[in-house]
């Protein structure tokens, strides 16, 4: 009895501990970066967030690299030399990248979508733009048919 409360108890602590913790108010010097600059960037990381279909290989390489890019530009703005906000902010952009490498290919998790969101929203102000859910995604530009094979 006593070794399974134990266990327990152990279980409990790791799964409060999973490196998801967010630290952002207790960084003096908050610098939110301008959206319209990354808008680009932040709809294509929305559409392969949110979108509800099947994550398939290429998506998740396209999420990772979208999200390593991300992370370094976050960190190589002349503001993030002087800021720890935004060097801690494009750590955990990277971070995400690495779990969206090894995404199952059912529909992206909503843990996934909420850590966007959170990042999303502690880097940039919100714009109505912004995907919040798959329904949120503005439709992707028609090919013109002479481009159609």
């Amino acid at each position: 009895m006593v070794a399974f409360a134990f266990a327990t108890m152990m279980l409990a602590g790791l799964e409060s501990c999973r490196g998801d913790a967010d630290f952002s108010d207790a960084i003096k010097g908050v610098t939110t970066l301008s959206a319209e600059t990354y808008r680009a960037d932040i709809q294509e990381i929305g559409r392969l967030v949110f979108e509800n279909a099947r994550v398939t290989k290429d998506r998740r390489a396209g999420l990772a690299r979208k999200l390593d890019d991300l992370s370094r530009r976050v960190s190589g703005e002349g503001k993030a030399a002087k800021s720890r906000f935004l060097a801690l902010e494009s750590l955990e952009i990277a971070r995400l990248a690495e779990v969206s490498k090894v995404l199952a290919e059912k529909p992206p998790p909503p843990i996934l979508q909420n850590n966007w969101m959170r990042l999303r929203a502690n880097l940039f102000d919100d714009q109505a733009w912004m995907a919040r859910r798959a329904a949120d995604l503005a439709p992707l530009a028609a090919v013109p048919p002479e481009k159609v094979h």
